[in-house]
């Protein structure tokens, strides 16, 4: 069983505290150049410290580290810093929740490299300074690699037992959505904001969100009953800083929505089968981690945004 005594306290108190001082200096301006809190440095690096510090500062001088105590002060140190920065808003709860499953996975990959390092006296005093610096010496190294982008498409459709030319109508201007329209979501759970309505003036879409966050969708087709597409415009100042977490901001440092659109084609029964497409640039530095959670993130919003459209459809018809 896992104790918590004062050397395990200790162990897990130095990897939390070490993974904030770490976390604070990726974000400082005058490193940023060279490394940055999007990178393998900080998403795995840093962790992987994190558990080995723990694990090596936590153990008992001449007694051996079993496998369950390793897995214990990594995780537990893991834990705190991550509550550490949710609680000082160095990070939002969004960003937490997409970090997690890595963090952990890569500090018990370190608390175990630190206990085999324990469990056969291979500790010296450069051990933990050595540990400690990784992510510092892997940083500007990555920074180095040439940047990546690349685009991605995410669709997703729908049945609705409406006719085409009926659920058309319903696409342009969306009033008054209520909350329970939407139904459940994972990424408005972990604090994406709700849409709250979309107003076409022109050719011009204007969808607004909570936390006063909107942007534009300039309509580029318009073919009723079979599709309506448009291209993204996010004007300065239309995503309020605090709305969404920098790491996930639309059309931010990260990310960039490109274009999207409806297609709707007359299904044998006579209803419609809708089709919600948006694509969008990954500019980060780890594409298969961004790619993964971009297209979660975009496939649990468009089901939203099609059973809103399949139950307001679906009451007309």
């Amino acid at each position: 069983m896992f104790k918590f005594s004062s050397k395990v306290v200790a162990g897990v108190l130095v990897g939390a505290v070490y993974g904030l001082a770490i976390r604070l200096g990726f974000a400082s301006k005058d490193v940023h150049p060279f490394i940055s809190t999007i990178s393998s440095a900080f998403l795995f690096v840093c962790p992987f410290s994190v558990g080995a510090i723990a694990v090596l500062w936590g153990a008992e001088r001449n007694v051996r580290v079993s496998v369950g105590r390793q897995v214990g002060l990594a995780t537990s140190a893991m834990g705190l810093f991550l509550l550490a920065m949710f609680v000082t808003f160095l990070e939002g709860l969004i960003c937490i929740v997409l970090v997690v499953p890595v963090f952990m996975c890569a500090s018990i990959s370190g608390g175990l490299i630190g206990g085999l390092i324990h469990n056969n006296d291979r500790v010296d005093r450069s051990t933990l300074p050595a540990l400690a610096l990784l992510p510092l010496l892997f940083g500007p190294i990555e920074s180095l690699l040439p940047e990546q982008r690349s685009t991605q498409t995410v669709q997703n459709t729908i049945h609705i037992d409406a006719a085409p030319e009926v659920v058309f109508d319903n696409l342009a201007e969306v009033r008054n959505i209520r909350p329970n329209e939407l139904g459940f979501s994972f990424v408005h759970l972990i604090g994406l904001p709700k849409p709250v309505e979309a107003q076409m003036n022109g050719n011009v879409r204007t969808s607004r969100w909570e936390k006063n966050v909107w942007f534009q969708e300039v309509i580029t087709e318009s073919d009723k009953p079979h599709a309506l597409r448009y291209r993204f415009v996010v004007p300065k100042g239309a995503i309020p800083r605090e709305a969404l977490d920098e790491h996930v901001e639309i059309n931010g440092e990260y990310f960039e929505l490109i274009d999207g659109g409806y297609t709707l084609e007359r299904s044998k029964d006579g209803g419609t089968d809708l089709s919600l497409t948006t694509s969008f640039i990954n500019k980060s530095r780890l594409q298969a981690y961004g790619n993964v959670w971009g297209k979660l993130v975009l496939k649990d919003f468009h089901r939203s945004i099609l059973g809103l459209m399949k139950s307001r459809s679906e009451r007309k018809a």
